[in-house]
């Protein structure tokens, strides 16, 4: 399978005077079309490493590859229109805009690229949202819904322009347990259906063995990985359970 996402050597560092190293030369390759987990203890640096996939911040040192384009010197803000078109982003907190409806924060992506979307695109959005079962919401305002159906919204905005890559960052944490693991069902169906890569944050361990790979962060670090249909998902279950870590240098 294809590399769609590669980083060598990573870093990032905050502060002038005083600098605090959070990403210590990640080296790592996401496949097209795969499922990665990332997980590790708070402050490792999962979401800094998940806002540098998604060019929300720039690496300190490193080189960034996606989809054979370098994006390891530029500023944030010239990927703007890169981002929108080919990236899709799923938070936790849902992020949609309390003044529109939820069809309209579906077409938020399309509005921002092409102005005010035309009738095929509508159409688009209204089959997409069937597919997430969340159609007959689409005059609903973001207060009037349930959590579930909120991160449903988010989803189905996330794919509206069919991104090649979409980055979810802790996307089912602020859901009940089945809620978040029916999100997770819609979402990952989703994604499979249309070969687009998914790369999610997430400090739930059960989550994080639906996935076919899993990169385990530590003190801004990878300590080790897995592919899980290689090693089995319950050896890489009891490998998560061991809390130590073993560093490759």
């Amino acid at each position: 399978m294809a590399e769609i996402v590669v980083v060598k050597d990573l870093t990032k560092s905050y502060g002038q005077l005083v600098k605090t190293l959070v990403l210590k030369n990640i080296t790592y390759s996401f496949e097209k079309g795969s499922f990665t987990a990332v997980i590790g203890p708070s402050g490792s640096g999962k979401s800094t490493l998940l806002n540098i996939l998604g060019l929300l911040e720039r690496p300190t040192s490193g080189q960034l590859i996606i989809d054979g384009q370098d994006f390891s010197r530029g500023e944030v803000n010239d990927y703007s229109e890169y981002r929108n078109r080919h990236l899709g982003f799923i938070f936790q907190f849902h992020y949609l805009l309390p003044e529109f409806t939820v069809l309209e924060n579906v077409l938020l992506p399309v509005w921002i690229e092409a102005g005010r979307p035309e009738g095929a695109i509508y159409r688009k959005a209204l089959e997409l949202m069937s597919a997430i079962g969340i159609s007959q919401l689409k005059d609903k305002y973001p207060a009037e819904i349930s959590g579930g159906e909120q991160q449903r919204t988010a989803i189905a905005r996330a794919l509206i322009n069919d991104p090649r890559i979409v980055l979810a960052d802790e996307p089912t944490g602020n859901l009940d347990r089945e809620t978040g693991f029916a999100v997770l069902e819609v979402m990952t169906g989703m994604i499979r259906e249309l070969g687009t890569t998914l790369i999610m944050v997430t400090h739930d361990r059960e989550i994080a063995l639906r996935a076919e790979r899993v990169v385990e962060l530590v003190d801004g670090r990878i300590c080790r990985s897995f592919v899980v249909k290689e090693e089995g998902v319950e050896r890489v279950k009891t490998l998560l359970e061991d809390r130590r870590c073993v560093f490759s240098d």
